[in-house]
């Protein structure tokens, strides 16, 4: 029986899922995009990444509607509605209280559900119901981060998740919670068993360390041992806690495979983080490709050839190239062209990898952003993903299945946020010499 099964709101957190399962003794495969071959048996852990958080009224039902269809034939113990470890959503776009609704509609009957966001490893903590993350050095509450608070397609003015939740639903309930104190004076598993038994759609739960994220995992297994499957929101913070308490397991050390030649990075993240990735590797001699504006709101589509020709150009000569939309908030394309259609530009920079690869022009790629992820990783062909290695936390290294016009080569999969400034040296770094 799958220990754990998932339904991911895009690529990137999808496979910061798979890599917590993976580096805590798990085996853990993603399936990309809603089709309809049967789910993976070889696995403990079984995922479905979609676009769902750049989606938003019925275009986002039919894909969640039809992706908990078909997580529901894994007939796991605990059942995972990933979504990004900062809450990025809305009511029009990705809206996770929406996706509560769902998840009510397709498991019946299985009362309110808990809502666990933090990712302590990450910067990621939810204290009191208030959400906070990490920013160069620094943790922000969620309506003050200096990225999302001012995210490009869900911006977040509200650091309580009851208060978040209750703008995206149809009613205007806002939900319990268990605080901090829940923790420490031994009343968490009471609280927990009373919020089960209420009648709200969802509550939220604290958590600032692994040990609070690993109470609610041990209730999540207690619970589906005697009610069938136990569903939780939350990011790669809880399926670490699920993994670390089911196997005992520490965290494995892994030597991570170098680069076999020329990097291929394509970035389609407005984040301050990304874009000082970006910079970093700009100035260490990387080859920059800056999508026009025209080629962004597809006024010029015919720019699309003359854009892979120069990445190809650039990797047969030797050289690393980052291609990417934008190099943060300040970049004059950002204001120009607008709000970028996530499912054309993902197509277009996944489009562009298939290309060089399958001329054997590059066998690392990076895919950075996750709105763009799920699009991307489609173009390219791939079906299935299994993590290669832990590289940086949450930014694993995979391979896909081997019909993917990019089967065989490394993919590097990293949220707008994820990574040290240096990530994509790092990735680039070749094998020693013999």
């Amino acid at each position: 029986m799958t220990y754990v099964s998932f339904v991911a709101d895009d690529l990137t957190g999808a496979s910061d899922v798979l890599a917590q399962a993976h580096q805590y003794g798990l085996n853990a495969v993603l399936v990309v995009g809603d089709g309809r071959a049967p789910l993976p048996t070889d696995c403990d852990v079984v995922g479905i990444a979609g676009p769902s958080r750049s989606l938003g009224a019925a275009a986002f039902d039919t894909l969640v509607r039809a992706q908990l269809a078909r997580i529901a034939t894994a007939d796991a113990e605990v059942v995972l509605y990933k979504v990004c470890s900062t809450f990025d959503s809305s009511p029009a776009r990705g809206s996770i209280g929406r996706g509560i609704e769902l998840l009510h509609t397709h498991f019946p009957g299985h009362g309110p559900i808990p809502v666990a966001p933090a990712q302590p490893g990450f910067g990621r903590y939810t204290a009191f119901s208030h959400h906070f993350a990490a920013h160069s050095s620094h943790v922000h509450r969620l309506d003050r981060h200096p990225v999302m608070a001012q995210h490009p397609s869900t911006p977040m003015d509200e650091a309580d998740l009851r208060h978040v939740l209750a703008t995206q639903w149809h009613s205007d309930e806002v939900p319990g919670a268990i605080h901090l104190p829940a923790h420490a004076d031994g009343s968490f598993r009471e609280q927990w068993e009373a919020h089960r038994r209420g009648k709200g759609a969802a509550f939220v739960v604290d958590a600032v360390d692994d040990a609070h994220l690993d109470a609610v995992a041990r209730a999540l297994r207690a619970q589906s041992s005697r009610q069938g499957p136990a569903l939780v929101v939350g990011s790669g913070g809880i399926m670490a806690a699920l993994a670390r308490t089911a196997t005992g397991h520490s965290p494995q050390a892994e030597t991570v495979q170098p680069a076999s030649g020329p990097v291929l990075a394509l970035s389609a993240s407005a984040s301050s983080t990304t874009a000082a990735q970006i910079a970093d590797a700009t100035a260490h001699g990387w080859a920059e490709i800056a999508v026009p504006t025209q080629l962004l709101t597809g006024e010029d589509p015919s720019l699309a050839e003359e854009l892979e020709q120069r990445a190809a150009a650039w990797l047969a000569a030797g050289r690393h190239v980052i291609v990417h939309t934008t190099r943060g908030t300040q970049d004059p394309r950002y204001t120009q062209a607008g709000p970028l259609d996530a499912a054309y530009i993902g197509t277009l920079l996944g489009t562009l990898a298939a290309g060089t690869a399958a001329k054997g022009l590059t066998h690392d790629i990076a895919v950075l952003g996750g709105d763009t992820s799920s699009h991307a990783l489609l173009a390219m062909g791939v079906r299935e993903l299994r993590v290669s290695s832990q590289f940086v936390t949450a930014a694993p290294i995979c391979h896909p299945d081997s019909d993917a016009a990019v089967a065989g080569c490394r993919l590097l999969l990293k949220g707008g946020q994820a990574g040290p400034t240096d990530v994509l040296r790092r990735f680039a770094q070749p094998a020693p010499a013999a």
